[in-house]
């Protein structure tokens, strides 16, 4: 007899006795009431007699330290920035600029409102002239 027929004897065995031992027992009975017991149980602890607003008010959140502190800090912050004094308003024509203004020159051009290319003729030759910083011409 092989190592793995000797096992599957002890298994049948076992499984025999256990069979044996199941056929002997019995469960003791239910006592009286213990399905009404049962379900006002599972009916406080889910809240089933409260009503929905109730709920609302009285429920929690568990919220991690770190972000709860981001929270308190971000209120803080936005607090002190919404209740700081508001900058002093530009006074206008009190008083003299340090600087005057340099004139400005006004130009006319003339609006042009209608444009035709009837009898247009290009140029025979183009020539562009470069002008550097210094004032250089270059052809």
């Amino acid at each position: 007899m092989t190592r793995d027929e000797r096992a599957g004897e002890r298994e049948t065995e076992r499984d025999e006795e256990l069979h044996r031992l199941l056929a002997r027992w019995s469960a003791s009975p239910l006592p009286d009431g213990m399905d009404d017991r049962m379900l006002a149980a599972y009916r406080r602890q889910a809240g089933g007699g409260q009503p929905w607003w109730q709920r609302l008010l009285t429920a929690s959140v568990r919220v991690p330290l770190p972000v709860a502190a981001l929270v308190v800090l971000l209120l803080i912050v936005s607090a002190a920035l919404a209740l700081r004094p508001a900058p002093p308003a530009p006074t206008t024509g009190a008083a003299a600029p340090a600087e005057s203004a340099p004139a400005v020159r006004k130009i006319e051009t003339p609006v042009v409102t209608r444009t035709s290319l009837a009898g247009f003729q290009p140029v025979a030759e183009v020539t562009a002239t470069v002008v550097t910083d210094t004032g250089e011409r270059r052809p």
